[in-house]
């Protein structure tokens, strides 16, 4: 499963740029072929909410996060638990703009 941190739970979403206070994540569940928005249960944490939301994303059977940025902390929870981090460019603005997202 896939996991795209973004601004609204619409299909032409903006990917946010901070991982832990993004609003939604959009997953993809490949095997399945289905897609669905889950709202970021730690945006509204002071403090570790990038922590928290690593963690909710595990849960979830998530393997792949698309951000455009992930935090010191993130990046240990993701590689001790083998979840691939893809850090975007910042020509990629939206979900629409990645290609093999907007062809499902």
């Amino acid at each position: 499963m896939t996991a795209v941190a973004v601004s609204e739970n619409v299909s032409n979403a903006k990917v946010e740029e901070c991982f832990g206070k993004s609003e939604y994540f959009f997953i993809i569940d490949e095997n399945n072929k289905k897609s669905y928005f889950a709202k970021n249960p730690a945006k509204e944490l002071p403090k570790n909410s990038g922590k928290e939301a690593a963690l909710f994303l595990i849960k979830e059977g998530v393997t792949t996060v698309i951000s455009a940025n992930f935090g010191v902390a993130v990046k240990r929870i993701f590689d001790k638990n083998k979840v691939q981090m893809v850090i975007i460019s910042p020509d990629i603005e939206s979900l629409n703009d990645i290609k093999w997202i907007s062809n499902k």
